[in-house]
């Protein structure tokens, strides 16, 4: 077993990230990870931008994998599927990434409306117009980011805890989103290995669960991330029984966005060092 880290799964500033893509592979060399993946939301800008073949890359023999989250609709808690090595040109791809983003817009400003209407929440059109332009994808965090700016909370834990979450689930059937039928079948299009992303997260009991994985199987997930920062030691035990129940691939990762988005999670040890990954059973299908 290689004494190097795993992590494989990591934003940038390309989605809801803090960092740029070559500076969290500069942190991810100093902090010993041997393997990682850039898992933007809903993006491939990120991963398509970093220069692999960089010396300093290369040097380090850092291994990087091409990654993507897809955000599925769901009527009850959140569903993310990760998609490992995919191809970040298929065509298929990218032009349903235009429409996500499009659509994410839309859904962007549902919510800036909510903020307004229910708890007086407030902010300048031209800094809307930034934000948007600015932007590669759309999300909740740029949301919370401007509610800083505008002093309504002091950090982005408290604006989702404070706001964005319930303004969310007032606009939660109208969100675009793709099912996940159709987030796990453009990942296998484009030649990627479907991943159910932290399954605590659909907040569903045993026998619901259960039920869902195994449509999601037929569907083609193969996978299932194991390990990750909000996990406890008990629940990955869980996920892992399940996973293996179900010849599902292993996979695991710290979710790290940065210390300004979320101060708690390290990249490569996770929520206090509650997971140091050195070997998983997807990597053995990915080059």
């Amino acid at each position: 077993m290689s004494e190097k880290l795993i992590d494989l799964h990591t934003h940038t500033k390309y989605s809801d990230g803090e960092l740029s893509p070559y500076d969290l592979i500069k942190l991810a060399i100093g902090k010993n990870i041997g393997t990682i993946a850039i898992t933007d939301h809903d993006t491939v800008s990120g991963i398509r931008s970093l220069d692999k073949n960089s010396k300093d890359i290369v040097d380090s023999g850092i291994h990087i994998i091409n990654g993507i989250e897809l955000s599925a609709k769901v009527n009850h808690g959140n569903m993310h599927i990760l998609g490992y090595g995919i191809d970040i040109n298929n065509k298929h791809l990218l032009e349903k990434i235009n429409e996500i983003k499009y659509n994410n817009i839309e859904f962007f400003l549902m919510l800036i409306d909510i903020l307004e209407r229910y708890y007086g929440i407030r902010f300048a059109s031209r800094d809307i117009d930034e934000v948007i332009d600015n932007s590669n994808n759309l999300g909740r965090v740029d949301i919370a980011k401007l509610c800083i700016r505008y002093k309504y909370v002091c950090s982005v834990k408290e604006a989702f805890s404070k706001y964005l979450n319930e303004a969310y689930e007032k606009v939660r059937d109208k969100n675009k989103n793709m099912n996940y039928e159709e987030c796990i079948n453009l990942i296998l299009e484009s030649g990627g290995i479907p991943v159910l992303a932290h399954p605590k997260s659909l907040k569903l009991d045993g026998a619901d669960f259960l039920y869902l994985l195994r449509n999601m199987i037929k569907e083609g997930l193969l996978g299932m991330e194991v390990y990750h920062s909000s996990h406890s030691y008990y629940e990955m035990e869980y996920y892992l029984n399940i996973a293996n129940k179900y010849d599902l691939l292993i996979s695991g990762g710290t979710d790290f966005h940065g210390m300004s988005i979320k101060p708690d999670i390290e990249l490569g040890t996770g929520c206090k060092n509650n997971i140091k990954i050195k070997s998983l059973s997807i990597l053995n299908n990915l080059k």
